[in-house]
C-alpha cells in the first residue's frame, strides 16, 4: 500500500486530498492506496471573508464549515495536529504522540500571526487575519466610532493576502462615507514599502484611489514597536505615527514543527522547489500554500494551484502514466476598492503583475469565486479553474 500523508486540512490540503482521492480511487478502493490528513480544527474558515467580518459586519457562523463535511470520501481524517516529521524515514509524530510512517508527505499548514516580532503590537492591535470572532471585534469598534485617527497597513513582513491591507483601507472609507462621519474619521495607510502598494502596476491603479478619497499614506514605514499606553508606532526609520485606533496586518510564521528543521531555511519557511513543489532533497515530500519559500504572495490561490500540481504528479507516478506537471506561479488575489469595485493582482513566474482597473465586473467575479468556495474544496469546479486559467493553471512538461 503506498501511504499519502496530508499535513494540515485549510484550503490546499483540502484541494489536494479531494483530488487524490479522486484521481486515485481504483487504487484505494483495491487497498493499495490510503490518504490520510492530519489537522485538529474541526471547523474550517474562509479566510477571505474575514475582511466581511471585521467591515461589513457579515457573521462569524456565516464563513465557517464543520471539516468532516469538507474531506473527500475516502480520506481518512486524523484530528491531531503534527508534532515533527522525519522526512529522511519517512515518518511523522502527531500531538497525541502517535507515529504515523509515509510514502508520500504534503505540507500545507498555511501561516498564521507572529505578534513576538514587533513590541506592544498585541496588546494594541486588532486584526482581521486571525480569526473571524477576532475580525468581528473590528466591525464593533468601528460602529462605535464617532471621530478618531485610524492606523491601518502592513505591520510587518511576510503576511498573507497581499491586497488585504489596502482594501481595509477602502472598506473602511466606505463604511464612514455611508454612515456620513467621513469627515471626523482619519484613515493612515502605512506600509514598509516605497509605494502604496509594492507592485508598480497595481500601485497606478490604487494610489490615485488613496488620493481622490483622503486616505493618507505613509510608505517606507517599517513597524518596529509599539506604544500602547500613548498609542504611537515607531519605526525602524525613526518615525513616529500616534493613533487612536490600529487594525494593522500582522507579520505571519509558519507551524511551531518546522522551525529549526532541516527543511527549513533561516526565517522558518520551507525550502520547496517553485515548479513542482518538492521539499529541497526529498522527493517524495511537498509543501503547498503559505508554508512555502517561494517567492510568490501567500494566498489561497496559489494554495489551490500548487495543490492539483502536486496531485497530479503523485498520481502520475503511483499510476505509472509519466506524466509529469510544474507550477506556472500563477496568481490571482482580488483587491477590493470599495463601492461594488475590484481589481485584480495577476501574474506568474514568466509575466509581470498586470494593471488592472478597478471595476463591477471584476468585483463581481470576485463574488463568484466566494460563493464557489467550499465546493471548490472537493474538486467540483476544477473545468471553470482550467478554462479561466488556461496555460496557467499548469505546466505539462512530459
Amino acid at each position: 500500500m503506498k501511504k499519502i500523508g496530508i499535513i494540515g486540512g485549510g484550503a490546499g490540503g483540502l484541494i489536494t486530498s479531494s483530488k487524490l482521492a479522486k484521481d486515485l480511487s481504483g487504487e484505494i478502493k483495491k487497498g493499495d492506496v490510503s490518504i490520510t490528513l492530519f489537522d485538529r480544527k474541526k471547523q474550517q474558515e474562509f479566510q477571505p471573508g474575514y475582511l466581511e467580518v471585521a467591515f461589513r459586519g457579515e457573521k462569524p457562523d456565516k464563513i465557517r464549515r464543520e471539516t468532516s463535511n469538507l474531506i473527500a470520501p475516502g480520506v481518512r481524517h486524523v484530528i491531531s495536529d503534527c508534532k515533527n516529521v522525519d522526512l529522511d524515514n519517512k515518518m511523522m509524530e502527531t500531538e497525541d504522540g502517535k507515529k504515523w510512517d509515509f510514502d508520500y508527505l504534503i505540507i500545507s499548514t498555511g501561516s498564521s500571526p507572529d505578534y513576538d516580532q514587533i513590541p506592544g503590537l498585541k496588546k494594541a492591535n486588532m486584526d482581521f487575519h486571525t480569526s473571524a470572532s477576532k475580525s468581528s471585534l473590528i466591525y464593533s469598534r468601528i460602529n462605535s466610532m464617532s471621530s478618531g485617527k485610524i492606523v491601518v497597513g502592513i505591520g510587518g513582513l511576510p503576511y498573507k493576502c497581499p491586497p488585504s491591507p489596502n482594501e481595509s483601507a477602502f472598506m473602511l472609507d466606505e463604511f464612514f462615507t455611508r454612515k456620513k462621519i467621513r469627515d471626523k474619521i482619519n484613515i493612515t495607510y502605512i506600509t514598509p514599502f516605497t509605494r502604496v502598494y509594492s507592485a508598480e502596476a497595481i500601485n497606478k491603479v490604487i494610489e490615485p484611489l488613496y488620493k481622490s478619497r483622503n486616505i493618507d499614506s505613509i510608505t517606507a514605514f517599517t513597524t518596529d514597536s509599539v506604544d500602547p499606553e500613548k498609542k504611537e508606532l515607531v519605526s525602524l526609520e525613526g518615525e513616529t505615527i500616534k493613533y487612536d485606533h490600529l487594525f494593522l496586518t500582522p507579520p505571519h510564521k509558519t507551524a511551531g514543527f518546522i522551525h529549526g528543521t532541516e527543511m527549513a531555511d533561516e526565517d522558518g519557511w520551507i525550502k520547496t522547489d517553485k515548479k513542482d513543489l518538492h521539499i529541497t532533497k526529498h522527493d517524495n515530500a511537498f509543501a503547498i500554500g503559505d508554508t512555502t519559500n517561494i517567492p510568490i504572495s501567500k494566498a489561497g490561490v496559489e494554495a489551490h494551484l500548487e495543490g492539483v500540481i502536486v496531485a497530479n504528479n503523485i498520481t502520475s507516478e503511483i499510476s505509472g502514466t509519466g506524466e509529469r506537471f510544474e507550477f506556472t506561479g500563477r496568481t490571482q488575489c482580488s483587491m477590493e476598492t470599495g463601492y461594488h469595485q475590484a481589481t485584480f493582482v495577476i501574474g506568474t513566474y514568466d509575466t509581470p503583475v498586470q494593471e488592472i482597473n478597478p471595476s463591477m465586473k471584476n468585483y463581481m467575479e470576485k463574488k463568484v469565486m466566494e460563493k464557489i468556495y467550499w465546493s471548490s474544496l472537493g474538486g467540483h469546479y476544477e473545468w471553470l479553474f482550467k478554462y479561466h486559467f488556461k496555460n496557467d493553471y499548469f505546466s505539462k512538461i512530459s
